[in-house]
């Protein structure tokens, strides 16, 4: 199946990446796409039911499918009355993973006519390619921020200003502590997990901090200065030192860095504006300094 071209992006764009839950329809869509797979034997490759004759693989080992599914996604709800419950985020991004990883397109072979059926054989790399084109356009056209990467992960992909840090930030900065420090950030930031993302922001402001002291060992203020240096502008040069300053106290007056008593917390809805804001000087500084990979 390939993704559907449809009249409202045409006509006015994609819908806008909103949302951090998953909408109603969204999730339900998802929910169903899963049955739909088990239904048309795309798990039959893992969970496999022989055919009496003993000659191949004629459907699916439902058992063992869902006994698998709720062992590995205990957090997903059990149906009732043939009505599928709203199923919580998290369990509907584990169960589009583990779909991902055990799914196999079935392809009909040879038609056992005393039996009824096809034997089945599977193609893992189209059934994954095609189940990835589904979910991205559902998690697409209900606006959320979410994708499967194509290491069949969910991955949040942010907001518009987000997305564009985290492709800019490729770190060559010849120091491996800042490196490491600021491609955690990367990987944190894309999780679906909020917690994920509150030590996201840790890692880019400790990257920060450790990216103003490599230039001048042991003397902080001047290896900034140093850092600052590399700015050609002196106008542009005064307004990123002063950026410099209002993130250095924004980090020791919230909750990133330091959780003494008299921090204050930082609110889940500037998450996406303080990443954007930070990783877009981190990657500016990076690249007038020629540490950009």
């Amino acid at each position: 199946m390939v993704s559907q071209d449809f009249f409202t992006d045409r006509m006015n764009g994609p819908a806008p990446r909103i949302h951090d839950n998953l909408p109603e329809p969204t999730s339900r869509g998802l929910y169903e796409l899963f049955k739909s797979k088990a239904d048309g034997h795309w798990f039959a490759n893992h969970f496999p039911e022989q055919c009496q004759d003993g000659k191949g693989v004629a459907g699916t080992n439902f058992s063992g499918l869902w006994g698998n599914v709720r062992a590995l996604v205990p957090q997903l709800e059990e149906e009732k009355w043939g009505v599928s419950p709203i199923q919580p985020d998290g369990a509907v991004f584990d169960l589009m993973e583990y779909a991902a990883s055990k799914l196999s397109k079935p392809v009909q072979g040879v038609y056992h006519s005393y039996l009824g059926h096809h034997e089945l054989t599977f193609d893992q790399a189209a059934g994954r390619k095609e189940f990835r084109e589904e979910v991205n356009q559902i998690l697409r056209r209900g606006g959320t921020m979410y994708e499967l990467s194509p290491n069949l992960q969910i991955v949040r992909i942010g907001t518009p200003a987000v997305q564009q840090v985290i492709a800019q930030m490729t770190p060559a900065s010849g120091d491996p502590d800042l490196d490491d420090l600021l491609l955690r950030a990367k990987a944190l930031y894309i999780s679906h997990k909020q917690g994920d993302r509150a030590l996201a922001l840790e890692k880019l402001w400790d990257g920060f901090e450790r990216l103003k002291t490599i230039d001048v060992l042991g003397n902080k203020k001047q290896s900034a200065n140093a850092l600052l240096d590399h700015i050609a502008s002196s106008e542009f040069k005064a307004f990123t030192s002063t950026e410099m300053k209002a993130l250095t106290d924004f980090g020791n007056q919230f909750m990133i860095r330091h959780h003494e008593t008299d921090k204050h917390p930082v609110p889940k809805e500037a998450q996406d504006y303080l990443f954007a804001r930070m990783g877009s000087l981190i990657v500016f500084l990076l690249k007038a300094s020629n540490r950009l990979g």
